[in-house]
């Protein structure tokens, strides 16, 4: 069909009934903006009646609209659609926006997921909240392969496995190379357009640079280092320990068994006095807030245990580098822009002294950060580096010197360096911020 059969219908509703012919053509215009009916799709269809209908129409012409688009997909034969634009879900849906905007969002975004069109996160692909040409195009050809996949009887919304049957579909669709991609999968290309937004985002100069060099060597999946097992050995102990369900004492912290077999075992103390409990080794608070944030363990009362992706980590040694390296040292976003700036230029070469200062501070100051209320100085920044290299240090990623003193002064230099695990982790960790989904237009 064409955009002139679009017209043939609503001009033969015009003739008897020209409101309703007036209400049809501005959904048909929201429709398809122009074009045949052909591009109407049951994506499309949701995304207007649902969300762009109440945003973008005074509040007296939503059912109006909503009767109209009924009216003219029925017309052109699209019954499955008018059932839509005619649904219960519909009308409560725009109940919920006259209410308020926050309930017409939570309850189009709801339908949306149930629907079974609306793309899924899965493990090839967390979408983004903002979308470049790229991954609009891959979006919208999963949401035609979820709708192809309901229309044939594979894909049934709301019964059985249905969640994990289109991730299937989806994960498929990213896979194939469509001719307009020359020989790229949608995914790659998806993941090419986020590296590029990476580096023209950058600021300044030097992180622009640092980051080009990175885009090149993290194109594609970085494998992990031979010695893995020790840069995950201390998350793997936490995951096996909580793995049952640990009590925590009275203060919250893990018992001090617990906590002294990990001092021995990560050579995390010094002292002939074991310690006494967790406050004094703070590199199994650090371990737990890092995996607290990742989602691997929760705390339920005074139960320490593994989540179910900390269980099913526990015995993946490459999935478990992974998650840590994609995240490594990102508590907040500041702390992830200086874990950044880190593996940038521990990539080119180790740090002598104040070196990592120097370099980071001033492109810290640059970007603008804040921090109650004031400006972020190069030498705040300065003082903050080491919050973000203690984590690299804490998963074994470095190499370091540090000289004695003898008589006041220092026998040499101080040198900070990634080893050859920390250099697949950095690598690792750049390719995950490059490709990471976009959720602010200046990411």
């Amino acid at each position: 069909m064409t955009a002139e059969r679009v017209d043939e219908v609503i001009a033969a509703v015009e003739r008897h009934d020209a409101e309703l012919a007036g209400w049809m053509r501005m959904a048909a215009d929201g429709l398809t903006a122009g074009e045949g009916d052909e591009i109407i799709s049951q994506a499309g269809l949701q995304v207007f009646l649902w969300y762009e209908v109440p945003k973008r129409h005074p509040e007296d012409a939503w059912r109006a609209l909503a009767e109209a688009a009924g009216v003219l997909l029925t017309l052109l034969g699209l019954d499955r659609y008018a059932a839509i634009a005619r649904s219960e879900t519909t009308t409560t849906i725009l109940d919920a926006w006259e209410r308020t905007s926050s309930q017409g969002f939570a309850r189009f975004k709801a339908a949306q997921g149930r629907s079974g069109v609306d793309p899924p996160d899965t493990e090839l692909l967390v979408w983004a909240s903002i979308f470049g040409s790229a991954e609009f195009a891959a979006s919208g050809s999963v949401e035609d392969a979820l709708e192809r996949a309901i229309v044939a009887g594979e894909l049934h919304p709301g019964a059985g496995a249905w969640r994990r049957a289109a991730a299937a579909v989806c994960d498929r669709t990213l896979l194939e190379s469509p001719a307009e991609l020359g020989g790229r999968t949608r995914l790659r290309a998806v993941l090419d357009e986020r590296v590029e937004t990476w580096i023209l985002g950058a600021r300044p100069d030097r992180l622009k640079a640092w980051r080009e060099t990175a885009g090149k060597r993290a194109a594609s999946d970085v494998p992990p280092p031979p010695d893995v097992m020790s840069v995950v050995a201390p998350m793997r102990w936490l995951l096996e320990t909580c793995r049952p369900g640990t009590t925590l004492t009275q203060a919250g912290y893990l018992p001090p068994a617990v906590v002294r077999e990990a001092a021995v075992r990560f050579d995390w103390w010094d002292w002939r006095e074991p310690p006494r409990s967790e406050a004094d080794v703070h590199q199994i608070g650090v371990l737990r807030d890092t995996a607290a944030r990742m989602h691997l363990v929760a705390k339920r009362s005074r139960r320490l245990a593994a989540t179910r992706r900390g269980i099913e980590l526990v015995d993946d040694t490459v999935g478990l580098w992974h998650a840590i390296a994609s995240t490594i040292a990102c508590d907040d976003e500041y702390l992830a822009m200086l874990s950044e700036l880190l593996a940038h230029r521990l990539l080119q070469g180790p740090a002598i002294d104040d070196a990592l200062e120097q370099d980071l501070g001033p492109i810290i100051a640059e970007q603008g950060w804040t921090a109650d209320g004031e400006r972020v100085t190069a030498q705040h920044a300065a003082w903050a580096v080491s919050r973000a290299l203690y984590q690299w240090r804490l998963f074994g990623l470095l190499d370091e010197i540090r000289p004695k003193w003898e008589g006041g002064h220092r026998t040499g230099s101080n040198v900070t360096a990634l080893n050859a695990a920390g250099q697949s982790t950095a690598l690792a960790f750049l390719r995950a911020r490059a490709t990471a989904p976009r959720t602010h237009p200046g990411m």
